[in-house]
């Protein structure tokens, strides 16, 4: 679908891009990662033809269109939100906007001929529309509007009203609704929510196009993609498989990329030496000369640079009491919508706890009344004995101030640190040089993060309140703030949409349904399991209310049947057990089968969970794709036969219990 064929990019002296070449097919799955400022961004931009190559070529086959969702905020003025986000479909609102003008003359035309003319006119229009999906159009950009987080009372608001996150939301919503053969996404998850970004994460997965994506989310990219396209030293490199594949993948390659290096180096010490030894003896002159040719041939090889990565962990806390902070018959309004209807809830020493739910649902509002920094309307927040706090806010500008250099933002917390102390804080946040002169303003996402969490540091607390703190941050620094969070010997309360955080971090994980705030002690995965369990029971009283419907119909049907019909109800009590017991045995069977199944996949996946856990079988690639695919299949397998075997088995019991209930009443 696209190729690029040894491309060259350069912007002045500073390459970008050095003899690469990459191919995106149909349907590809391809995870873009590399440093920032790595060529992440102009890789799109060329694929665009927004920038122009130096060298080489890029080809697009005919009629590919292709959808960008950039990181920077796009603004949109003067639409709501449903018409901005239709309105990106040109062809087809330009043809409904034909076929109102057309209706508007059909109800004044008074001449036949003339009104048989634009009849025909509007249904040649119409059938167009029809073909292009256009009486759809307005219900898919709401089910789209919908699982980005919007709600129905949104779809009217105007754009003009809405925050750079939500303006983004709607950029995404309206290339998700143009379904272009390729999307390029650049980080599309970093104004997401937990439950949009899940929505997202399924959309793509069953998106018919191909997707290449910028994401600092490991669990979105596990998830979705199938490859992973590296920039590293102006070189793209291709890692078949997903993105912890790809992590053990490239340390195999690193490792065999060292030990070639060492042999070489010794190779060419030992030429070295023999032609300094030798240079002055003419009798070893020709030899001389072949190893000095020899030498110059060598194509040497250069291990990549180390990367600079944030290194921090927090400061030991001082010691809390037992109750950190403790939260009664809590109300909190905005206007007329009330958010808090008197909640309790109390956090104690120790306890790491991740605030979850839908959009709306008051997670951010609960975190800044805990971190003290939003009034409430009734009711008290108590902090326990010697609790300080530390805020990360998820809008950067409520506790940066953008007029401030990085090192005078750094400053205004210190207390008798040195500039030297500072500056060294600083470094380990990856601001050195001149970069500690710029100013707040001008700082991207990623860096305003980490200044906050060097600020931080300088003002040790036992109770820290973070507000999406991922959200800017590539993935080794997520990696390093998760190791300082799992190590920080205080409490923690987070709102985070990154999976794999909360899952690694949290001990608690509160879900707040419609202002109720419901605990779970555990995981994330515990907390998944949880919720699962209680659809589940859900599921199981619908079937039982169903059951007992029907149990009570059949009871009032009896009652109607007179002593003349007793030889007719034994005839049909006969058939319906003998349907019950086929029914009853073909369900066995089934359930039967279907554990079979689930029990030779099962081995199978365990199998090839120790097949990639082999660091040999990363050195070949082909044979890596396939056993990655194969994996991810088999997975998925599991996933449905257990679903499938936990529906049957729910089956089969209600069938049982049916009929045990028929026969004690008769």
């Amino acid at each position: 679908m696209i190729t690029l064929n040894h491309i060259q990019k350069q912007f002045g002296s500073r390459i970008i891009f050095k003899d690469c070449s990459l191919q995106i097919g149909v349907r590809d799955r391809l995870g873009l990662i590399g440093p920032n400022g790595s060529g992440k961004t102009t890789l799109f931009r060329l694929i665009l033809g927004e920038e122009s190559i130096d060298e080489g070529e890029i080809l697009i086959a005919k009629g590919v269109k292709v959808g960008y969702l950039p990181q920077e905020v796009i603004s949109f003025m003067g639409n709501t939100v449903l018409d901005e986000v239709l309105k990106s479909l040109t062809n087809i609102t330009s043809l409904q906007d034909k076929m109102k003008i057309l209706e508007e003359e059909l109800s004044s035309i008074q001449d036949p001929k003339k009104q048989e003319r634009v009849a025909n006119e509007y249904g040649k229009l119409q059938e167009r529309y029809t073909l292009l999906g256009g009486y759809g159009l307005e219900a898919e950009a709401k089910r789209i509007l919908e699982g980005l987080g919007f709600k129905e009372r949104d779809f009217d608001r105007l754009t003009d009203e809405l925050s750079g996150g939500w303006l983004m939301r709607i950029a995404l919503a309206k290339i998700l609704l143009q379904s272009p053969d390729l999307l390029l996404l650049d980080e599309p998850t970093n104004h997401l929510d937990l439950a949009s970004l899940i929505w997202l994460e399924e959309f793509l997965i069953n998106y018919p196009g191909a997707i290449v994506i910028v994401s600092h989310d490991r669990v979105f990219l596990n998830h979705l993609i199938d490859r992973i396209a590296e920039i590293e030293a102006q070189k793209i490199d291709l890692y078949y498989g997903d993105y912890d594949h790809y992590l053990e993948e490239k340390e195999a390659r690193i490792q065999i990329l060292e030990a070639t290096f060492k042999t070489q180096q010794r190779k060419i010490e030992q030429t070295e030496r023999f032609i300094e030894r030798f240079r002055a003896k003419n009798t070893k002159s020709s030899q001389v000369q072949s190893r000095i040719k020899m030498l110059e041939k060598i194509e040497r090889i250069e291990l990549p640079e180390k990367r600079k990565e944030v290194r921090f962990l927090f400061p030991a806390p001082s010691r809390s009491g037992h109750k950190v902070v403790e939260v009664k018959n809590l109300h909190k309004r905005y206007g007329e919508t009330m958010v808090y209807h008197g909640i309790d809830l109390t956090l104690y020493r120790g306890d790491k706890v991740a605030l979850v739910g839908p959009n709306g649902a008051g997670k951010s509002t609960l975190l800044k009344i805990l971190a003290g920094v939003l009034e409430f309307e009734e009711g008290n927040v108590i902090l326990g004995k010697d609790v300080t706090r530390a805020y990360f806010a998820q809008h950067q500008f409520d506790v940066l101030r953008p007029e401030n250099t990085v090192f005078e933002e750094l400053l205004s917390v210190a207390t008798d640190e040195s500039q030297t102390e500072l500056r060294t804080i600083l470094g380990t946040f990856l601001f050195s040089g001149d970069e500690i002169e710029k100013k707040v303003s001008v700082l991207s996402g990623g860096e305003k993060s980490r200044l906050i969490l060097a600020k931080m540091l300088l003002k040790p607390a036992n109770f820290l309140l973070f507000d999406e703190p991922t959200s800017h941050l590539d993935i080794p620094s997520r990696n390093v703030l998760e190791m300082a969070l799992e190590q920080f010997q205080g409490t923690i309360c987070l709102i985070t949409h990154d999976r794999h955080l909360i899952n690694e971090i949290a001990n608690k994980v509160i879900d707040i349904d419609q202002g109720i705030p419901h605990l779970y002690s555990g995981n994330y995965e515990y907390y998944l399991y949880k919720k699962q369990q209680i659809s589940l029971e859900e599921t199981k009283q619908e079937v039982k209310n169903e059951a007992k419907v029907r149990v009570e119909e059949k009871e009032k049907a009896e009652k109607k049947k007179t002593k003349y019909m007793a030889k007719e109800e034994r005839r049909k009590r006969a058939q319906e057990m003998d349907q019950f017991k086929r029914q009853l045995s073909s369900l066995e069977k089934r359930l039967q089968e279907v554990e079979k199944s689930l029990h030779d996949a099962t081995q199978k996946l365990d199998q090839l969970n120790q097949k990639l856990s082999n660091p040999n079988l990363y050195l070949n690639q082909q044979e890596t794709y396939e056993t990655v695919q194969t994996h991810k299949q088999v997975k998925e397998q599991v996933k449905e036969l257990t679903h499938l075997w936990e529906f049957l088995a729910l089956e089969l019991e209600e069938l049982k219990r049916m009929n045990i209930m028929t026969n004690a009443k008769e």
